[in-house]
């Protein structure tokens, strides 16, 4: 099961597996809060689909979930899929931590649609 917080809610628990699902290091987060939790870059949109998707991000949803879905299937991204599904498997559930405002009209949601998953988004 995987559970989706932002990071600036985040509050470091030693019985919680915590991972950063974003490509840019979040503004204002301390090192020491950030260093509990992995950071799977790997899974993360590309700087150019990022960029062409912010530049209209209601019209481009669509497009950008399928480019994203494209580029998860790289070696390097297959990588750090399996390393998530290996976690969830091992410690049951995962908390995904990111800084975008709105995580289900971003990488995050097509995340999930990628993998088949429902996740569970905490405000």
């Amino acid at each position: 099961m995987f559970t989706v917080q932002r990071i600036y809610a985040y509050q470091p628990n030693p019985e919680q597996t915590a991972v950063f699902i974003d490509r840019l290091y979040p503004r204002c987060v301390r090192k020491e809060v950030f260093a509990t939790a992995l950071w799977l870059k790997d899974i993360t949109p590309s700087a150019n689909l990022r960029r062409w998707y912010h530049e209209n991000p209601a019209q481009n949803f669509d497009g950008f979930v399928s480019r994203y879905h494209e580029e998860l299937h790289n070696e390097t991204a297959q990588a750090a899929i399996k390393q998530l599904l290996d976690l969830e498997r091992q410690h049951g559930n995962i908390l995904l931590l990111t800084a975008v405002k709105d995580p289900r009209h971003s990488h995050v949601s097509a995340l999930a649609q990628f993998l088949g998953v429902s996740f569970e988004y905490r405000d």
